[in-house]
């Protein structure tokens, strides 16, 4: 069996990948609803199957199945407000320890960073929280409700502002994270013994008369220094594109909750693409994720 399919199958058995997977069939289902092209396309594909559904049947199907997918996908996250709380705690713990107060002084930003990060995570898990809350209403079953309509709609929207504000704080993270990461990998330098060496062998070479041994020590130096740059480049390239990926994910996925709490004006079909571009680009981690344990790495 091949390692992509083998990847492939991990991708789609685990929670978070799955979750991405119905994400991606929702955020299919919002834009197919939103367009007209797209919804025609749909239309005339339903007609060549020999089924007549007018396109007021079409929607509402649409729209059916947009709701059970994000319910279906609400049950992946059901505790995932543990998770977020026990890493922003871990975090807090970490920054207000002895340990991270000593150290060379830093500036405002390099400080504000790590918490960004705190609150991020705080925030989210809040979201979650109020999120798991209003599962049960979101059942829809007669005479089975936690919450009455109103509480659960001012709940919903809450923890829709809760998300919000994560996404802010991710989004600012990231973006801070990019120099940072890049400053925290210096370039990297000719080894103090590598010198001492080739020092010691020019002084050697010059009582004998001769250049060429000192010649092609310095140039497997070079060859051994210009690999260690090649690899830190690559290091660095990896760290930025994940940071900027992340940052892009985040600052587009502020349009679902913004539509919600009324501080986004956008339209159905908007939110549908940003869904969609975002599920791709946080799917994508999950991808890469699942490789490496296929992988071994």
């Amino acid at each position: 069996m091949s390692l992509k399919l083998e990847q492939f199958i991990k991708f789609t058995t685990d929670s978070v990948g799955l979750e991405r997977t119905f994400r991606l069939f929702q955020a299919t289902v919002q834009i197919l609803a939103s367009f007209a092209i797209p919804f025609d396309l749909l239309l005339y594909v339903t007609l060549s199957t020999g089924a007549t559904p007018s396109s007021s049947s079409v929607r509402v199907i649409l729209k059916a199945l947009n709701q059970r997918l994000g319910l279906a996908r609400r049950f992946f996250r059901l505790f995932r407000f543990l998770e977020s709380f026990n890493a922003a705690q871990k975090l807090y713990y970490k920054l207000s320890s002895p340990e991270a107060q000593k150290g060379k002084p830093r500036g405002y930003l390099v400080k504000a960073e790590p918490w960004l990060d705190v609150f991020a995570r705080t925030f989210n898990g809040m979201y979650l929280l109020l999120e798991a809350s209003t599962i049960v209403d979101a059942l829809q079953i007669p005479g089975l409700a936690v919450w009455t309509p109103e509480w659960e709609r001012t709940i919903t929207v809450e923890g829709q502002r809760f998300w919000l504000f994560s996404l802010v704080c991710g989004c600012l993270y990231n973006l801070l994270e990019i120099p940072l990461a890049a400053a925290s990998t210096p370039p990297p330098e000719l080894p103090a013994r590598e010198k001492n060496a080739g020092e010691g062998s020019l002084k050697g070479i010059s009582k004998k008369g001769t250049d060429k041994p000192s010649k092609e020590m310095n140039e497997k130096e070079a060859q051994a220094l210009e690999e260690r740059t090649r690899i830190w480049r690559q290091q660095v390239s990896a760290k930025t594109y994940k940071l900027g990926r992340a940052a892009t994910a985040n600052a587009l996925d502020i349009i679902l909750p913004g539509s919600v709490v009324g501080w986004v004006k956008v339209q159905p079909g908007t939110v549908g693409l940003a869904m969609f571009v975002t599920t791709i680009l946080t799917g994508m981690e999950v991808w890469e994720r699942c490789g490496r344990e296929v992988s071994g790495i």
